[in-house]
């Protein structure tokens, strides 16, 4: 009988000790909601961000390239300008009408006419 109090003794512990207990879990379903929205918020601004960074760069490159031509396009006038100034000189001209063209200059007939 001693036996057999001391084993239900031992049952009753061993069925209190394996109580369930309900744990609740710290975080709700709003949070967790809360949480997933903020993630892909900041996804949203930082892929705008990096849209925007890639925008800026290759409007920089353009703008260095259409620089690039701007002063090539200089340089050609610049050369373009001085061969005006060289074809343009009045000796050169006398020279090519006396000779090529076989006119002669009479100080009589030329009129100088001013703005």
């Amino acid at each position: 009988m001693v036996a057999r109090n001391i084993q239900e003794q031992q049952q009753s512990q061993v069925q209190t000790k394996t109580r369930i207990r309900h744990v609740r879990n710290p975080i709700t379903l709003g949070e967790k909601a809360i949480i997933g929205m903020v993630a892909v918020l900041t996804f949203v601004v930082l892929g705008f961000m990096v849209n925007n960074f890639a925008t800026l760069y290759s409007m920089n490159q353009e703008v260095y390239q259409l620089e690039q031509t701007i002063s090539n396009q200089q340089q050609v006038n610049e050369g373009l300008s001085l061969q005006v100034v060289e074809l343009s000189a009045p000796d050169r001209i006398l020279h090519i009408a006396s000779e090529q063209l076989g006119m002669s200059l009479d100080d009589n007939k030329v009129k100088v006419v001013q703005n």
